[in-house]
């Protein structure tokens, strides 16, 4: 299986970093969608990345992965567990189908304090307000019949629903 990788880029960099690797004839994938901005004289229509400061490539060898790194824009790979992050083709695939499904779509840091719905698993459609937040996994306390339950949640399972004032008393309540 050939895996896509995900490269850093400088800021605001995505679709120029994403081009100088097609000149490479590397293939590339940097998703854009179209927002309305708001200046202060006027609104306009912008192309901007999905995900900034990140672009997908595929690679063969180290050969074209150093090319990669020297490419202007470019930071570094994407790391996970001491080796560049493989991201499987279905996951590309199914960020092209939501892109084309939906016209805006927003990826959005889950915080401490967060309202979250879990999304899959036996835990699936319970909420909780996220008490710790990791680089990929929360912890989520759940409130349900009167008791409270405190879980270990992969951050793709979870879906933002809302966020929850500070409780003075110390209780969560959902």
């Amino acid at each position: 299986m050939e895996y896509w990788f995900a490269i850093y880029t400088k800021s605001r960099m995505e679709k120029k970093v994403a081009d100088r690797l097609a000149d490479q004839h590397l293939e590339v994938y940097c998703p854009i969608q179209t927002v309305l901005r708001q200046w202060s004289d006027r609104k306009k229509k912008v192309k901007v990345a999905v995900f900034p400061s990140y672009v997908f490539v595929k690679f063969h060898d180290d050969h074209e992965r150093l090319r990669i790194l020297q490419t202007p824009g470019v930071v570094n790979f994407v790391r996970y567990l001491g080796a560049d992050a493989k991201i499987r083709p279905i996951e590309i695939d199914a960020i092209q189908n939501l892109l084309g499904e939906y016209e805006e779509v927003s990826v959005e840091p889950i915080e401490k304090g967060d309202k979250v719905q879990i999304q899959h698993g036996s835990m699936k459609g319970q909420e909780g307000k996220v008490i710790i937040a990791q680089k990929d996994k929360v912890i989520v306390y759940i409130e349900s019949l009167g008791l409270s339950l405190k879980a270990e949640v992969s951050k793709a399972k979870v879906k933002k629903v809302g966020k929850e004032e500070d409780n003075k008393s110390g209780k969560y309540h959902f």
